[in-house]
């Protein structure tokens, strides 16, 4: 049977570290991933939830959705905004510098940063808009 957590937050820096203890909660609480690959996934999440809150909404009313599977062999990370979208060389969200739980490379870590900490990248622009970026990570224990 799969573990499945839905989190829907506000597009905000502030709100990035929830989505990071629910993940790392998880994978925790079921096993087969080492503090490495937790650490790893916690990074490639806040990457992306810093480009939802940045570039998704012009304004602070928009949400970041965000959706884990944790299957008998890889965990699944959905995150999915509604807004106008973000390229892969744009920076990260400065407002996420400053957030003391995690920490940010200067000028930005990029996407690539995301592809290089999970084994499957897929980033989807729907025709209603917005940006659907789905990651995958195998167990490792």
């Amino acid at each position: 049977m799969d573990d499945y957590v839905k989190l829907d937050i506000p597009a905000k820096a502030e709100f990035v570290s929830l989505g990071r203890l629910a993940l790392s909660g998880l994978l925790r609480s079921r096993g087969g991933y080492s503090e490495d690959a937790v650490a790893d996934l916690k990074l490639a999440l806040t990457e992306a939830c810093s480009n939802s809150v940045r570039h998704a909404y012009d304004h602070d009313d928009g949400l970041v959705h965000l959706e884990f599977t944790v299957h008998s062999d890889c965990v699944t990370v959905l995150i999915q905004d509604e807004g106008g979208g973000f390229h892969e060389d744009d920076d990260d969200c400065p407002e996420c510098r400053n957030l003391g739980d995690f920490h940010l490379a200067e000028g930005g870590m990029g996407i690539s940063i995301i592809r290089a900490v999970v084994d499957d990248f897929d980033l989807r622009k729907p025709d209603e808009g917005g940006t659907v970026l789905v990651l995958t990570k195998r167990r490792d224990l």
